[in-house]
C-alpha cells in the first residue's frame, strides 16, 4: 500500500471517528442530557467545581444547550460525506477548540484530553485539504484583486 493510499484511509477513518464522536455528543445535548437543568439556587464559586458551575450555567437554558448540541451535530454529519467534509471540520474545529478552552480554563477531568485529541485530529482534517481551504480563502481573494482595475497588476516583466 502507498504511503498516498494508507494516508487517504487514515483521512477517512478520522472522518468516521469523529462524526460518531460529535454525532453521539450532539445528540445527547438535543435531547436535553449532559447538562443540569434542574432547579438550582446562587452557586458560591468557592464552594462548587469548576465543572459543576459550567454544566449549571449552561443548564440555566435548556434552548442554548440544545444549540451548542445541534453546532455539534449538524458538521459532525457532513463529515460523513467527502463532498462536504472540510466543511463540516471547519465548524467542528471552533466547536471542538472552544470545549478544549473551557475544559482547560475551568481545571475538567482528565476528559479535557480528549477533547484536545478531537481538536488536534480535526487540524489533522484541515490540513489535509489546506490547498482548498488556501483557494478559498486567499489565493481566489488575489486572483480577484490581480484583475480589479483599481488595483495595479504585477506583471511577470515588471522590474522593481
Amino acid at each position: 500500500m502507498t504511503t498516498k493510499k494508507l494516508l487517504s484511509r487514515v483521512t477517512v477513518a478520522v472522518r468516521f471517528l469523529l462524526a460518531a464522536i460529535f454525532l453521539g455528543y450532539g445528540s445527547i445535548k438535543l435531547l436535553g442530557g449532559q447538562y443540569d437543568y434542574s432547579d438550582w439556587t446562587l452557586i458560591n464559586k468557592d464552594t462548587v467545581d469548576g465543572t459543576s458551575f459550567v454544566w449549571a450555567f449552561y443548564g440555566y437554558s435548556p434552548f442554548y444547550g440544545r444549540m451548542t448540541g445541534l453546532f455539534e451535530f449538524l458538521p459532525a454529519l457532513l463529515l460523513l460525506s467527502k463532498r462536504t467534509a472540510t466543511l463540516g471540520a471547519l465548524g467542528l474545529f471552533a466547536v471542538s477548540l472552544n470545549i478544549t478552552l473551557m475544559d482547560f480554563a475551568f481545571h475538567y477531568p482528565s476528559v479535557k484530553y480528549f477533547v484536545l485529541g478531537y481538536t488536534l485530529l480535526l487540524v489533522f482534517l484541515l490540513y489535509q485539504d489546506r490547498e482548498t481551504l488556501l483557494d478559498a480563502f486567499w489565493r481566489r481573494h488575489a486572483q480577484k484583486n490581480r484583475l480589479d482595475p483599481e488595483v495595479p497588476a504585477r506583471t511577470e516583466m515588471s522590474h522593481g
